[in-house]
């Protein structure tokens, strides 16, 4: 998918101050709320990725050091001095999970955004790294653990085909690796700890169609048997997804018949006797679009808590001795969301996330045995110190009536009157957004905008339906969903006509191109991160590890029902009349910066106002801090160079990244 992560927790963006000023519309400065920096918004948080050691007596974080997210542990208790890890200097250090025995902290690393992801072992005591999996040109995932073999991880690693992830299980101290299963037909394959043994027991085939067939092969049988087939409505939200840890209930997903997914489990003893029809147990069925687990049993495996999301997210307790837990963490969040995201071995100690759309994020402790909650952490403290603004949910609605949701953050500066909007269009694009605290909508809305998200048809979370609505409708009734939001603020005096613009990242950035070219007077500029603007290059450049999903992914765009020319904004460049930043990753996997060139050469051809950069050390979107602040400060100045609002100087940003300003239309800073 062409997915750009812009939520805490999943990109970590990192700034550098700079001073302040206010310019644009003149105000009564005593009831103007103060900038906020980009620093503080995109600048590193104060801690991130925290995880809870097995035995609950550490933790292992990201924090800054000299500027850079590294990776640190430290005594739960925090009577001790924090050790530091790591020592990076320019992209930040990712995540560490540790290993199950406690021993190691495992994490991984690229280089400069290629996406060849490699598993690093790191000793918690001393720091030393060493890496477990190849190093040039390799994707590494970790597909199974086990905290029975703590020992051991399966990983999936391309490096005999890019097309395919071979499984191995990797003794994490030695660094061995020994073959569990070979992909050779190109159907992934699922792995699980049964009968003591690391066993392949699903196989996944992509029909034609675009739909799913499962196979199925238990401890003892030679070969692989049918389990299960759905075509291609069904098989988005539909599937296996293992079994429990003593072996005896696999559980899954199915969506076939409805709307909404339901949790539903296989017995043991049930798939060995069925051939294609194996009877089930329904568990829950989703009245939102979106179900998950939200907590299983550590010693079983058993689901303890689900919750499903809509607009806004619900929990659901079915392990009764979890009931006072949760009822004392709803307390905790009040009408905030939160969700518990790690554990000790002995389930005593929980780690809690409380979100607010108007807070940074907070860590909590939760001692079950001693009914306590403590604050650990607050990832964003400095926020504290501004105003910032609340997220409202929207439910609106097309032009053909369907129903979109959304979300709307008001400008700081509001007053009476319409006022600027930018519309935020998320990647993907089967991903959504969500409620909370969005960098993005703070920042805008301080400087004097209004911010709108929208879950276009296509995205997902929001059901079956949803989902499929998006099939063969890119630069169509996707693009119509965007417009329609635009268009239902403009028509409650919300959003200034005259001064809308759209952007995005990935697909988000596909949209803003169309927004240009489709739309050629409604939006007064637009902003494309590493967007696609020809989808039969985008196809024929996509990373070979796709394969499995291509089908999908190409039914999901309308390859073979929609004409690939006539929906890629390339050919459709002599529509714009209005301005474009651009920007791209030279080394990205996803969207080949050849993609953003393009477009770049056909505007200047034609005199159109562009400005357009080029990251040499990025891939798919921003990791270097420097260039994540560079890209912001361009941003921010071509917006109020277009249609107002408050800006802060650039600073010394620009020539601390490693931005290179390709093209030019802003004046010089």
């Amino acid at each position: 998918m062409l997915k750009r992560g812009l939520r805490w927790g999943t990109a970590l963006l990192v700034g550098l101050a700079g001073s302040l000023t206010i310019s644009g519309q003149a105000m009564d400065a005593s009831s103007t709320p103060p900038l906020i920096p980009r620093e503080v918004l995109f600048g590193n948080p104060e801690i991130a990725g925290v995880q809870l050691s097995p035995d609950g007596t550490r933790i292992a974080y990201l924090a800054p050091y000299r500027g850079v997210l590294n990776l640190w542990v430290r005594d739960l208790d925090g009577r001790e001095e924090p050790h530091l890890l790591t020592r990076k200097t320019d992209r930040p250090q990712q995540a560490a999970d540790w290993t199950a025995d406690g021993r190691f902290l495992i994490s991984s690393r690229d280089a400069q955004g290629d996406e060849n992801t490699v598993l690093v072992r790191i000793d918690p005591r001393t720091g030393e790294s060493v890496d477990l999996t190849p190093t040039s040109g390799v994707l590494a995932v970790v597909t199974a653990s086990d905290r029975d073999v703590p020992g051991e991880l399966v990983v999936g690693l391309n490096d005999r085909d890019p097309r395919y992830h071979d499984l191995y299980v990797l003794d994490i101290a030695s660094g061995a690796r020994k073959l569990l299963y070979q992909v050779d037909d190109g159907r992934p394959v699922g792995v699980d700890r049964l009968n003591g043994e690391w066993h392949p027991y699903l196989r996944t085939e992509a029909l034609a169609n675009g739909g799913q067939a499962y196979e199925l092969r238990l401890p003892g049988e030679k070969e692989w048997r049918p389990f299960l087939k759905f075509d291609f409505e069904d098989a988005r939200l539909s599937g296996p997804a293992g079994f429990t840890r003593d072996g005896q209930w696999l559980y899954g997903q199915l969506s076939t018949g409805a709307d909404k997914p339901r949790l539903v489990r296989w017995s043991r003893q049930e798939l060995e006797r069925c051939t294609t029809d194996c009877g089930f147990e329904v568990v829950h069925r989703a009245t939102s679009g979106a179900l998950g687990i939200a907590l299983s049993q550590i010693e079983t495996g058993e689901p303890s808590v689900l919750v499903e999301t809509d607009l806004r997210s619900q929990r659901f307790v079915l392990d009764s001795s979890l009931r006072s837990d949760y009822d004392a963490l709803e307390r905790l969040a009040g009408s905030n969301e939160f969700s518990v995201f790690d554990r000790d071995r002995k389930d005593r100690l929980w780690l809690v996330v409380v979100a607010s759309d108007r807070q940074g994020e907070q860590i909590w402790l939760w001692d079950r045995d001693r009914r306590q909650h403590q604050l650990l952490f607050s990832v964003q403290p400095r926020l504290d110190d501004y105003t910032l603004a609340s997220m409202e949910s929207l439910d609106l609605k097309a032009r053909d009536g369907r129903r979109i949701p959304a979300y709307l953050t008001r400008s700081a500066l509001s007053s009476d009157g319409p006022q600027p909007l930018v519309l935020v269009v998320h990647g993907g694009p089967q991903a959504r957004d969500y409620w909370g605290l969005d960098r993005t909508h703070q920042w805008l809305a301080n400087r004097g905008y209004h911010v709108m998200s929208v879950n276009y048809r296509g995205s997902t979370g929001f059901g079956k339906a949803h989902l499929l609505a998006g099939e063969g409708e890119w630069y169509a009734r996707m693009q119509d969903d965007l417009v329609d939001a635009v268009r239902w603020a403009v028509d409650q005096g919300i959003a200034d006509p005259d001064k809308l613009v759209i952007k995005g990242g990935s697909y988000g950035g596909y949209a803003a191109l169309a927004g240009l070219t489709r739309d050629p007077t409604l939006f007064a500029a637009a902003v494309s991160e590493v967007g696609p603007s020809n989808l039969r290059t985008l196809l024929a450049a996509i990373p070979p590890y796709w394969e499995a999903i291509r089908i999908n992914f190409e039914r999901m765009i309308g390859v073979g029902s929609v004409d690939l020319d006539a929906i890629s904004p390339i050919n459709h460049v002599d529509q714009i009349q209005r301005p474009l930043l651009l920007g791209h990753g030279a080394n990205d996997p996803r969207v080949s910066l050849q993609e953003s060139e393009s477009i770049a050469a056909a505007m200047t051809a034609r005199k159109l106002p562009i400005d357009f950069v080029v990251f040499p050390d990025e891939g798919h979107g921003w990791a270097n801090p420097r260039n994540a602040l560079a890209w912001a400060a361009l941003e921010e100045h071509f917006l109020h160079h277009h249609i107002g609002g408050r800006v802060e100087p650039f600073g010394h940003v620009l020539e601390q990244s490693s931005m290179d300003w390709r093209l030019r239309s802003l004046p010089t800073p």
